[in-house]
């Protein structure tokens, strides 16, 4: 079975006992965490794995098991799909790519194993501008702030991660598939658009099977 997560805005409501939350770790390492993302040649690994730590934080919230690494070779199917949305400016889990036009081409083109599979998608700027008030100090060196001043930096792996992640976490499709029981593994990929308004925009593809 292959489903698939599109962007929307909402909350979801879930019991959560504090013993269970209390003892959550969303530790990223100190190299997501002191590492920005560079608008060039991005470390794919570095983001998977910050970003599996704010899902696994979330599960683990829910009383739920720790997902693993689906792998590189559906890492690569992610970023394939990434870097189609980033080129056509669409977010969408459908594209033109030959072989890998749908979630459940880009799985089986992965090679791995699977019994059900499901996909996020998400789009979000360089620069922690996001969901905010902010103003611009210089377009052509990129420096903004919120409209206290606070100057508003580009993006760690470790703040990108937890970004991403919390606005799937507050989108109910989204939020099903992070929490899916079904699922084990999970593989994250994203691409860079820096043409975008405001110094560049992130696209991501996260794959869960299970």
């Amino acid at each position: 079975m292959i489903k698939a997560a599109s962007i929307a805005v909402a909350a979801a409501v879930c019991f959560l006992l504090p013993n269970i939350a209390e003892a959550c770790s969303r530790n990223a390492s100190q190299e997501a965490s002191q590492t920005v993302v560079p608008a060039g040649r991005i470390n794919q690994n570095l983001l998977d794995k910050a970003i599996r730590v704010e899902v696994n934080y979330h599960r683990c919230r829910a009383g739920m098991r720790n997902l693993g690494n689906a792998g590189n070779a559906l890492a690569r199917q992610a970023l394939k799909h990434s870097i189609w949305m980033a080129k056509s400016q669409q977010l969408t889990h459908r594209s033109t790519v030959p072989g890998a036009a749908t979630l459940k081409q880009r799985v089986r083109a992965s090679g791995v194993t699977y019994r059900i599979g499901s996909e996020n998608i998400g789009m979000v700027h360089r620069y922690r501008i996001d969901n905010r008030r902010f103003k611009i100090l210089s377009s052509a060196s990129c420096k903004f702030a919120t409209k206290e001043g606070r100057v508003l930096p580009p993006h760690s792996y470790a703040s990108l991660a937890r970004h991403i992640v919390n606005l799937w976490m507050e989108s109910p499709n989204h939020r099903k598939n992070i929490l899916d029981r079904g699922v084990t593994r999970v593989s994250t990929a994203v691409a860079y658009d820096p043409k975008a308004r405001f110094c560049g925009r992130f696209w991501l593809t996260q794959n869960f099977v299970g």
